[in-house]
């Protein structure tokens, strides 16, 4: 994509320099757009690891009460 931009540029009779300036422009607009769009997901993603976490520990806790009874329990 960068190279077929940057001829495109070229047959507007820019130069190179410009070209490129534009080109490099483009790819940080997309980029910041990219990682708005991501920001929602990357939110969801964190509560489902957070809640997965929690779950995790608390199956580790109910796994070692057997244990726990049976040496320090009656």
């Amino acid at each position: 994509m960068q190279l077929t931009l940057f001829k495109a540029f070229q047959s507007l009779k820019l130069d190179d320099d410009t070209a490129t300036k534009v080109v490099e422009a483009l790819e940080e607009h997309i980029a910041v757009k990219i990682k708005e769009a991501n920001a929602g997901l990357e939110a969801k993603l964190n509560a489902v690891l957070w809640l997965l976490g929690t779950m995790t520990l608390m199956l580790a806790i109910i796994g070692l009460t057997p244990v726990y009874l049976k040496l320090f329990g009656h």
